[in-house]
């Protein structure tokens, strides 16, 4: 009796393994697809994703099927990474998509769809596109499918207009802004309101260059964190509370959609001056220092002091300036008592091109501190 061949012998055993190990046996043919769920994020539910990527539990589909519909979920690129997990049981599958939350994306911003809010645009985006989320990464896969929708709500409100994706100014800058081309929004006024708001007549001066230009939400951002600046960290009010932004659409006019924008913001705790001190210089020029040092324990602390004293005391002095091109790196950190309501400052100066060590953790350095408010600002 001749021997079997290798191959013969491999395919033997292959054919009963496939016998004997469930689901094997089908998972090259029709498949009912019994469970679909995704592991990683709270911000799409498995309801999302089902109907965003076209998929029916209880249906038939192949695993063939379904690795194209992992393939163009992965290319969306919604998140920083995916993967898929097939199980099969007998002629059932099941499917499960991991991902990486690791990295959020960047708000989602409406520039000049003034006759409309934020939330009623956020809910149709849902609505007719179930991936969709507030925050996305720069130009992800929605991008297209988020215009198309926007330029059926400038349609329905009468307005013959193409809608655009920024992928140059504003993606650099951490946001993911839309907008109508064409569409002239001007801004009427700009208010304040809320507690310890600054004297109306300085407020109005400083917004008068803002009344002068189109309404764009996406800069809306960077005002108010110019106004906070400017009005409130040099008054002590280094927590203020800002709350969401009304723009008002004063109607059409001459084919113009002039709006007033109200900020809403309250003061919060007024903080004072504790003490500073100076590091990395000698004892004589940090005792010269302090000797021009202004603000008083107890004082209103006053941020924009610190920058000044930084700059013309520091940074600008001869002792500083080792040549046209090296000076002097200085650094400013805050340890602000919570309950106290106190700030001490730290003054460090470094020689040049030396790096920089903040304080151990728990020390309380804030250097910079950001305000960001896209949920908050208009459309």
């Amino acid at each position: 009796m001749s021997k079997p061949s290798a191959g013969r012998f491999v395919r033997a055993i292959l054919f009963a393994f496939m016998l004997f190990v469930p689901g094997l046996a089908g998972a090259k043919g029709s498949l009912t697809l019994t469970k679909v769920q995704i592991v990683g994020t709270s911000r799409l539910s498995t309801e999302d994703v089902v109907r965003g990527l076209g998929l029916k539990v209880g249906r038939q589909t192949t695993r063939a099927d379904l690795l194209r519909t992992c393939d163009y979920f992965k290319q969306l690129k919604l998140f920083q990474s995916s993967r898929c997990r097939y199980r099969v049981d007998g002629h059932n599958i099941s499917l499960t998509i991991f991902v990486d939350e690791k990295r959020l994306g960047w708000p989602v911003v409406f520039q000049n769809f003034v006759w409309t809010t934020r939330e009623e645009l956020l809910a149709r985006l849902k609505k007719e596109i179930p991936l969709f989320m507030p925050e996305l990464p720069e130009s992800s896969g929605l991008t297209n499918d988020i215009i198309r929708v926007l330029e059926e709500a400038v349609v329905e409100h009468g307005i013959k207009a193409h809608v655009g994706y920024d992928d140059s100014f504003w993606t650099i800058r951490g946001m993911n802004v839309f907008f109508v081309y064409g569409i002239s929004t001007p801004v009427t006024s700009v208010q304040i309101e809320g507690e310890n708001a600054p004297p109306p007549e300085e407020f109005q001066k400083w917004a008068q260059f803002y009344t002068k230009e189109e309404f764009s939400a996406a800069r809306l951002t960077w005002i108010v964190n110019w106004l906070i600046r400017d009005f409130y960290t040099p008054r002590g009010y280094l927590r203020p509370v800002v709350g969401k932004t009304i723009v008002q659409c004063l109607g059409e006019k001459d084919g113009t959609y002039p709006v007033r924008v109200i900020l809403r913001i309250s003061s919060g705790d007024l903080y004072k001056f504790d003490a500073v001190k100076f590091e990395g210089l000698a004892e004589p020029r940090s005792a010269s220092l302090l000797a021009k040092w202004k603000l008083k324990p107890g004082d209103t602390y006053d941020e924009a002091y610190v920058s000044r004293f930084m700059c013309e005391e520091i940074s600008s002095a001869p002792w500083a300036q080792h040549s046209k091109t090296k000076s002097d790196d200085v650094f400013s950190c805050t340890t602000i008592g919570e309950t106290s309501q106190k700030v001490l400052v730290t003054i460090r100066v470094e020689a040049p091109r030396k790096a920089y060590a903040p304080p151990k953790e728990g020390g309380g350095c804030s250097a910079v501190r950001e305000i960001r408010l896209y949920y908050d600002v208009g459309p």
